[in-house]
This record gives C-alpha cells, sequence and structure tokens, in this order.
C-alpha cells in the first residue's frame, strides 16, 4: 500500500472511538486493552466436547482451550440452522425482526425473487465498528447473512483472508469458519476412517439404535475429531507468531447438532451450542458460566471486549467486558420456512422450563427436506416410520398435527419429550412463559405473520431491489469529504486505486486529507440494498 493511503487511514481512524491505544502501538502487538481477538466457529454441534461432559468425545485442543478460559453452559442460537442465525451474529438482531426468518432468502420459493434482508438504516455488521476503532478484521470464509456483505464489513472475506495480513500495529479480529462438522459432511465424509465406532455412542430416545443411525451418530463424532485438530492448527500459527499472549480465543458453533431433530428445530438439540472464551493472560482459567446466553448476545458481547460501547439498536447485551449487562433470563429462538417446507413456531425458554408456540398445528414437527433425506439416518428413520417399526417417543416427531403449544421441563426432560401444556400443575409457567413470548414477538416486530411475498415487496417493492445512491466526494483544500443521500449506507474508498491491497476498501469514518493529483474512489451500500455504482474523483 502506498504512504499516502496509509496516512489517510491512520488519520481517519484518529476519530473512531477506541483507535488512540492503535494509533499508539510501534507493532503489531495491541496496546492494553485493545488484544487481538481469534475467533474459530464450526458448524452444526451441539456441546459434543469432552470438557462438557460428553465422555465418547475425542477433542483434546478444545479441552486445553476450555481448561485455559471460559466455559458457557447455556448458550443458545435463535434459530436451529445456519442462515438466519449468521444474520443474527453479524447484527446483532433477531432475523425473524427484520426478514432474515426463512431458511434462505436467497434460494427460489414460490416465484419469489432470491432477495436480500433488509435491517433498519441504522443496523451495520458489527466489525464495521471494529474497524472504525482500528481493528483490522477478516472472516475466512463463510458468510450466509441473509444478505450480502458490504465491502465495509471486512478488510478481508474471502478463503485468503487471515490476521497475518494485519498491518503492522493494528489488532485483529478474524473469524475462521470450520465446516468439517456441517450436515453435509456426514454423508460426504461417510466412509473415511473413524475415531469413533458406532457401537460407542449413545443413542437418544428419539431414535431408534439401528446401524444407520448409530454410523451417522458416529460419523459426527469422528467430525468433531478432525474439527479439533482444525482448531488446534490455528491456535499453532497465532503461538508461532508470538501473539499468543496478547490474542483472545472465541469457539463456539453456528446452531445444534447436524443430525435429524437437531438440526432446524428449535428443541435444545437444535439450539444448544458450546462457547469458550480464553482470555489472554489466562484469566479465569478453567471457569465456567451458567448464565443464559443468545447469539443475538454475541456482537455486542464481542464489542464490549475490545471496550467499544455497543450500538443501542441492537437487540443482544453484552455477557461480558466493559459493558457487561445484568444476565438475562430468557432467551427466545424462532422457526419459519426451511427450504421448500413452511412452518412458524416460536420458543422461549428459562433455565427450567421452554414454551414453544405452534402458529401452523397442522404441519407436523417433521419437515419433509430433500436435503436432509441425503442421511442414511433420516432415510432409516423414514422406512422404520412406513413400517410402523417407532416406538412412541420415537413417532412423536412424526405425528400429523402438532399441539397448539408445548410445554417441557428442561431438568427432568432434557430431549423435550414430555409436553406439559395441558398439565394443571404447570398451569402459572405456561402462562408466563405464553406471555413473554408474545412480548418478545411483539417488542421485536416479528415478521413471521407476513406471507413471504407480502415481506419481500415490504423490503424490495415491487419486488425489485432498492438501489444504493451514488456517494457524493466533496474536496475543500485537500480535505476529502464524503456523503451519501441514501439513509444508512456505509462508504468504502480507495486511493488510486488500492486500500492495503487492490482488492482492499477503506472505511469511510470521516474526512481526511489527500494529495493533489490524487484519485478516490468510493462506493456505498446500504444492507440488503444493491451497491451504488463506483464513483472516481481525481483531485
Amino acid at each position: 500500500m502506498n504512504s499516502v493511503s496509509r496516512r489517510q487511514f491512520i488519520k481517519q481512524s484518529g476519530l473512531a472511538l477506541t483507535a488512540a491505544a492503535v494509533l499508539g502501538c510501534s507493532s503489531r502487538q495491541a496496546q492494553p486493552g485493545q488484544p487481538n481477538i481469534l475467533c474459530i466457529t464450526c458448524e452444526d454441534i451441539s456441546p459434543y466436547l469432552h470438557c462438557y461432559g460428553d465422555g465418547i468425545a475425542l477433542t483434546p485442543h478444545l479441552d486445553q482451550l476450555a481448561a485455559e478460559g471460559v466455559k458457557f453452559n447455556n448458550v443458545f442460537g435463535n434459530a436451529g440452522v445456519c442462515a438466519p442465525c449468521r444474520a443474527t451474529l453479524i447484527t446483532g438482531l433477531y432475523h425473524n425482526s427484520f426478514g432474515a426468518n426463512h431458511m434462505r432468502v436467497t434460494q427460489q420459493y414460490q416465484g419469489l425473487p432470491k432477495y436480500e434482508a433488509v435491517p433498519p438504516p441504522e443496523v451495520k455488521c458489527y466489525p464495521e465498528f471494529m474497524r472504525a476503532a482500528g481493528y483490522f478484521c477478516t472472516n475466512n470464509v463463510k458468510t450466509d447473512y441473509q444478505f450480502k456483505a458490504p465491502v465495509t464489513a471486512w478488510d478481508e472475506n474471502s478463503n485468503r483472508a487471515h490476521w497475518r495480513h494485519a498491518p503492522q500495529g493494528k489488532p485483529f479480529f478474524s473469524i475462521f469458519n470450520l465446516m468439517t462438522t456441517h450436515e453435509s459432511q456426514v454423508w460426504d465424509r461417510a466412509n473415511d476412517p473413524v475415531v469413533i465406532r458406532a457401537d460407542q455412542v449413545v443413542v437418544p430416545p428419539y431414535y431408534p439404535a439401528t446401524y444407520h443411525v448409530r454410523r451417522d451418530m458416529a460419523r459426527v463424532y469422528s467430525n468433531i475429531r478432525v474439527m479439533d485438530r482444525e482448531v488446534g492448527e490455528l491456535i499453532k500459527e497465532v503461538k508461532e507468531a508470538g501473539l499468543w499472549d496478547n490474542t483472545m480465543v472465541i469457539f463456539y458453533s453456528d446452531h445444534g447438532g447436524p443430525l435429524p431433530r437437531g438440526k432446524r428445530e428449535i428443541y435444545d438439540s437444535g439450539l444448544k451450542v458450546p462457547m469458550i472464551i480464553r482470555f489472554p493472560d489466562k484469566r479465569y482459567a478453567g471457569s465456567e458460566v451458567d448464565d443464559m446466553i443468545s447469539f443475538v448476545d454475541i456482537p455486542p458481547t464481542i464489542l464490549s471486549l475490545t471496550g467499544i460501547k455497543p450500538p443501542d439498536y441492537m437487540h443482544g447485551q453484552a455477557f461480558w467486558g466493559t459493558y457487561k449487562a445484568e444476565p438475562r433470563r430468557y432467551i427466545y429462538a424462532a422457526r419459519d420456512r426451511m427450504d421448500e417446507q413452511v412452518d412458524m413456531r416460536r420458543a422461549v425458554r428459562d433455565r427450567r422450563f421452554k414454551y414453544i408456540k405452534n402458529f401452523h398445528p397442522e404441519i407436523p414437527c417433521y419437515l419433509d427436506i430433500s436435503f436432509r433425506k441425503k442421511l442414511a439416518g433420516m432415510r432409516e428413520l423414514l422406512r422404520l416410520r412406513d413400517a410402523g417399526s417407532l416406538n412412541e417417543e420415537q413417532m412423536i416427531w412424526f405425528r400429523r398435527t402438532k399441539a397448539p403449544e408445548e410445554l417441557y421441563d428442561i431438568q427432568q426432560d432434557p430431549h423435550e419429550l414430555n409436553n406439559l401444556a395441558d398439565d394443571p400443575a404447570y398451569a402459572d409457567d405456561l402462562r408466563r412463559l405464553r406471555q413473554e413470548c408474545k412480548d418478545w414477538m411483539q417488542r421485536i416486530d416479528d415478521k413471521g405473520f407476513m406471507t413471504e411475498k407480502e415481506l419481500v415487496y415490504s423490503m424490495w417493492p415491487g419486488g425489485v431491489q432498492p438501489e444504493t445512491q451514488a456517494p457524493v466526494i466533496t474536496v475543500a483544500d485537500g480535505q476529502v469529504r464524503i456523503t451519501c443521500p441514501t439513509r444508512g449506507a456505509s462508504i468504502g474508498y480507495q486511493i488510486n486505486g488500492t486500500g492495503y491491497t487492490k482488492e482492499h476498501w477503506f472505511l469511510y469514518t470521516g474526512s481526511f486529507r489527500i494529495n493533489p493529483g490524487d484519485t478516490i474512489r468510493c462506493v456505498a451500500h446500504r444492507i440488503g440494498y444493491q451497491p451504488s455504482p463506483v464513483i472516481d474523483k481525481t483531485v
């Protein structure tokens, strides 16, 4: 990168909230209070880790991370599937509050356009706040946000993105998404060697203990072992670079396990995930936190951990760091269309009870999703269902209808098989959680009551994606100011056709100086809109 571009970016970063610590850096190491953050996310696992008490799992690297860090025991996704969860994980908003509630919005459905969710104009991808504060932010490589990530979201966003590319003196925030444990890898890796045998797994009561079911479960555990090694490799890279003593590590899964009645569901088997945070100086090493935590809390917490005040529009609250809030009492979840199958379910859970409201009781819990039937275990369940060979507990998921309401005592019934909604002994808890569910849906303006066509047209008038208006560049006395008429648009810019690299775009946060003869290139993008045309102006 040329020195002019470098100077302008540092000057601009100086306007940000916590940039003073960054500007004082003389090396890649961040100043106290500004740690590097390595964020490792994996796909589709419940707390199937040895450090969570799972005696079958082989997860030595994650176990060591937990021994040196904090293990969170009650972390829940806002949905049981990736794209709605990732919409929440990048915005800090519940997915069903801004049109990201269907899986996926980029999938063709009933003649509707492949659309993008459009959050309120003030909403940003949260790494923008970290970039403005001086962090070098990278994502490798999955997004799946239910909208196209603006170029302002990340310094790097590709399968080559890496914290190693951070300019000297800048702390990094780097996400690595590990795909090894994804649902698809259960069949894609079906014939790979296993480290957990089929006869070792403990089959939950909602499955028959058949060969194919056991084999799928064994494959899940074996994939987790491979993923654990990948975690170890990412940690090793940081250690070998001499950055371990000033790097925080955050690990979690993007939702619960990949198998039937887990993924896509709003039972704990689809929502509950492992989460570990290891602090650079091993503070709180080996400790556990039992507070209720939702995915909506992760963006404000990451900001809080770096001293950045979370924006007020976020639905979540920080559970650690400078802006830590009081522990929440409830977590919430939602399920709407899954691939080609439509439903609407909402859930609220406290430490003991889970309440589920079924808005379409005439639809079974089981949705006949083509993608899921690639699992040998799923095909086995369907074969046994059709043969009348499943027992009562195994048939609950396949019942032709659902109860309008469900209530489970998680402490006594962790698999959520005994519906207590009609039991008078639990009437008070039913009323309390029913009202809490209604209040939550009202607070966030739940979009589930809209047909998907109504939803699309409310965000994209006439079904046509709005376009972000072109940015306006003003230069006076060598000072550059960039504005955009589209409310809520973020602006990225380059100087002389480059950022740190040809692909990199600086995040515009305020005016900066430029030399005569330099060319400014910029683009504006509001989330869910088309990006603006790219504008060039030579001073």
